[in-house]
């Protein structure tokens, strides 16, 4: 049986001590019929004017929380069919990479596939190298290696990680200012790439804000870049040599 004395007087005392004691109502049925449960029910508080019982609004409780994990679960649900199409088409992807043997082609096929996939409105693959042996290919641009933009991003290539939405107005200007619809540019990931004689980034940039953070996707956009890297270094030294 519960007992009552020396119950203590905070509101957070008694919370705990409730907590503690779950049969506390069950043993002092006496007390229900003063209690004040906050608890919307129109019809009968229309018809009543009466405050609904404790049990109603245990079960209106337990109602609206099993209604927040169906919906938190049909979210998750989603989440996950949306990570394996991704994962497929990025597969997808990979297979037609192996395929391409101009800087052209390589460019196409990422501007169409990153905006399809990704939601990147804008896209570029920097690379820097110097001497610069290579032109530039409309997203894919060479250029030197102590250039202002590879300063800018000195910290990136140090700790060689994605970056998401972390970027200043400067940054994003210097990225896309020159192209249309770079000035409303909201979302931004930075993937960097080291190669043997050369370092460089992947970019994408989108108009929706907070489209782009760490996990599974990145994972995926890593696993492009890796493969972009080396197709341009072998599309470049393949064009040197000719």
């Amino acid at each position: 049986m519960v007992q009552t004395k020396d119950l203590p007087d905070s509101p957070e005392d008694i919370i705990e001590y409730l907590r503690n004691h779950p049969d506390f109502f069950v043993e002092h049925t006496d007390i229900l019929s003063e209690l004040n449960i906050p608890h919307d029910t129109p019809g009968q508080l229309a018809a009543t004017g009466n405050v609904a019982s404790l049990i109603e609004h245990q079960v209106a409780q337990l109602r609206h929380e099993n209604s927040s994990l169906n919906e938190n679960l049909e979210k998750s649900e989603e989440y996950v069919a949306h990570q394996r199409n991704l994962a497929k088409t990025t597969h997808d992807l990979s297979l037609q990479l192996m395929k391409v043997d101009s800087l052209k082609a390589l460019n196409d096929l990422l501007s169409k596939n990153l905006r399809q996939h990704y939601q990147a409105d804008h896209f570029l693959f920097l690379v820097f190298k110097t001497p610069v042996d290579s032109e530039d290919c409309s997203d894919i641009r060479f250029l030197e290696a102590n250039s202002k933009l590879a300063f800018m991003f000195t910290e990136l290539f140090h700790h060689n990680k994605p970056l998401c939405d972390s970027l200043q107005s400067e940054h994003i200007d210097a990225l896309f200012g020159i192209m249309e619809g770079g000035d409303s540019i909201r979302s931004t990931a930075l993937i960097p790439v080291q190669q043997s004689d050369w370092h460089g980034m992947l970019v994408l940039g989108s108009r929706k804000q907070d489209q782009y953070c760490h996990g599974f996707e990145m994972e995926l956009l890593n696993y492009i870049t890796m493969i972009s890297a080396a197709l341009i270094e072998n599309i470049a030294s393949n064009s040197h040599n000719k």
